[in-house]
């Protein structure tokens, strides 16, 4: 059974955003992957990160929804160009049981690929936390293969920039009447900087004391236009899952077969892949 934060996790090899973001470095972020979900008819693009050998942590809300069925989901990973990375199809997907697609609380799922994924300097799983994570005011960082504005096209170049976590009160107030919650949620914010249409489903990041990467948050949703003066994010918050993540990676959990008989419908497109 694979185990969460396996040696030698969030481990980054570079040395010395989405919008207004710079571009990533090879063997960076090297737990960062783009998911290309194939929906008849279209193809759509979200985020996710390595997290062992054999599984990707990614949002539902890029899995699940309303009138599409899903068909596939193939993952790039090993570079930062989405082009060149290499890829491998998942085999199977699991869902948190009780995501609410109305508020997107429990917005957080898990892909099983076909066959492991070779570790390297390029391929590295990244590091979550085993409890709460203190990061109220603190910058986080956020990848992803999104658009720089609401509506534009996605990037063949990961990119990354900064955003900070805001007090509860202040989520609770923005989000509350979305049914934002305090203990599964965070929200950041910073001017002409966040996630964008494509972003979802990709990662939260803090380095922990030991210098490691760590995973904090899943990108789920946005208000307001991406890319703006002010438009706060919501992200799911990891630390409220690890019991999930535990269950999740254990033999006798309830995962779906991809391309089994039962459908999955998109509720609202993450991304179009032209």
């Amino acid at each position: 059974m694979e185990t969460l934060n396996p040696e030698g996790c969030g481990v980054s090899f570079y040395k010395t955003m989405i919008v207004n973001g710079t571009e990533v470095k090879e063997t960076q972020y090297p737990w960062s992957v783009f998911l290309a979900l194939y929906f008849r008819p279209d193809v759509y693009a979200c985020g996710g990160t390595i997290i062992t050998k054999r599984h990707v942590l990614t949002a539902a809300h890029c899995l699940v929804g309303n009138n599409v069925r899903v068909q596939r989901v193939v993952i790039s990973y090993g570079s930062v160009d989405r082009r060149r990375g290499r890829k491998v199809e998942a085999s199977r997907m699991i869902i948190h049981k009780d995501y609410d697609p109305t508020t997107d609380v429990n917005d957080i799922a898990l892909l099983e690929v076909k066959y492991p994924f070779p570790f390297g300097k390029d391929v590295t799983p990244i590091c979550v936390p085993m409890g709460p994570v203190p990061l109220v005011n603190k910058d986080a960082v956020v990848a992803g293969w999104g658009s720089f504005y609401l509506g534009g096209p996605g990037v063949d170049f990961l990119r990354h920039t900064t955003v900070a976590i805001l007090p509860e009160p202040v989520c609770t107030s923005l989000f509350g009447s979305l049914g934002y919650s305090d203990a599964r949620q965070y929200c950041a914010n910073k001017r002409s900087k966040g996630p964008c249409n494509g972003d979802s489903g990709g990662p939260l990041m803090i380095r922990n004391k030991a210098g490691r990467f760590q995973q904090v948050g899943i990108v789920s949703y946005l208000i307001g236009s991406c890319g703006g003066d002010y438009n706060p994010q919501v992200y799911t918050r990891i630390s409220a899952y690890t019991d999930w993540l535990n269950r999740a990676l254990s033999s006798s959990a309830p995962y779906t077969s991809l391309g089994s008989p039962k459908t999955y419908m998109l509720r609202r497109p993450p991304f179009f892949i032209p």
